[in-house]
This record gives structure tokens, C-alpha cells and sequence, in this order.
């Protein structure tokens, strides 16, 4: 299509013309599509940018100014529409990660608090059953994996404290883990 067809069949348009709008539609709106698909990398976004595109086109049709050819004009608002969209979307990402976070947030102190005493019951019975599975294990067992657990110490840590192997160190952790995750297994179900 030559400029001055495009110019032609823009005036068609602003004279309210929608055949000439179906033409441009056609010649273009393929070309227009992949373009903003290429930006947005979004098949649906991409065909109501270029649909939008030409709706404001038909709309605005009395007070567009078209400076360079329709073409160019055409391409220039499916890019700016384009990253309208990009930065739409950056910004309710953002939100929503807010949302997000505001909401675990929340979530953590409705949990903890005195207002929720069921949450709070269940978390103290879980406690008591993990320290009634923890008294289960055999001595060596125990002292092992509450040196390790609830003082934090490294394996070759404990392993130099009780002057015992670090294979021995890590057999018992071990030993520990599986007695306990059989002792709770109903509970841990729940979670």
C-alpha cells in the first residue's frame, strides 16, 4: 500500500468510512499483532492491543493528526500500548506482592495470638507430643540430636564434645529423624 493510498483511505476514515477501516484493518492487523506479541509475550494481550488500537483509531478519527504515514502511526501506538501494558503489569505484580506479603504477615500473628486459641492449642499439643517422641529415643540417640537441634552444633562439633565418630554423630541424627517422623506421622498428616 503506497502513502498516498494511506492517505487516501485515512481521509475515508475520518469522513466516517468503515470500509476504509476494514482495508487498513486487514492490511495491518496481522503485521500488528505479532509486533506487540513480540513486546508483551502474551498472545491475548497482544490481540486486544491491536483491536484497542483500532477502535481509538475509528473513535478519535476527527482529531488525529497524522504527521509520518498511517503505518508508522499504527506500529507507534501498538508499541506505546505495548508498554503501557509492561508497566501495568510491573505495578500490580508489585502490589500483589505486597498483598502477599501483607497477608502472611497477618496470617503469622492471627496464628500466634490469643485472639485464635485453637491455633494456638494446636501448636502447644504438637510440642508436647514432639518432646514426649523426643524422650523416646534412646539416650545416646537423644543427647545427639538435642545437640544438634536445640544447641545448633555442627556434627564434627558433637562428634569432638562426646568423643565419638562423626559417622556415629551422623547414624544417630539419622536414627533420630526416622524414630520421630514415624512417632508424629498422624500429626505431621495435618500440616
Amino acid at each position: 500500500m503506497t502513502e498516498s493510498t494511506e492517505k487516501d483511505l485515512f481521509e475515508q476514515i475520518k469522513n466516517g468510512n468503515k470500509s476504509a477501516l476494514e482495508l487498513i484493518y486487514k492490511k495491518y492487523s496481522s503485521a500488528l499483532y505479532y509486533y506487540s506479541k513480540k513486546i508483551v509475550q502474551n498472545r491475548s494481550v497482544a490481540k486486544d492491543i491491536v483491536q484497542d488500537i483500532f477502535f481509538k483509531l475509528w473513535e478519535s478519527r476527527d482529531s488525529i493528526i497524522i504527521q509520518t504515514s498511517l503505518s508508522s502511526y499504527l506500529y507507534r501506538m501498538v508499541y506505546n500500548n505495548s508498554l503501557n501494558y509492561l508497566k501495568h503489569q510491573q505495578i500490580k505484580d508489585k502490589h500483589i506482592h505486597s498483598i502477599k506479603e501483607q497477608i502472611e504477615i497477618a496470617g503469622s500473628a492471627f496464628a500466634i495470638s490469643g485472639d485464635h486459641g485453637q491455633s494456638i492449642m494446636i501448636a502447644k499439643e504438637l510440642d508436647g507430643q514432639i518432646n514426649v517422641a523426643i524422650e523416646s529415643l534412646p539416650e545416646k540417640c537423644k543427647e545427639i540430636f538435642m545437640l544438634s537441634r536445640f544447641e545448633n552444633l555442627k556434627n564434627h562439633e558433637i562428634a569432638d564434645r562426646l568423643n565419638i565418630s562423626l559417622n556415629t554423630v551422623q547414624k544417630q541424627i539419622s536414627i533420630a529423624l526416622k524414630k520421630l517422623r514415624i512417632e508424629l506421622s498422624e500429626q505431621l498428616k495435618m500440616f
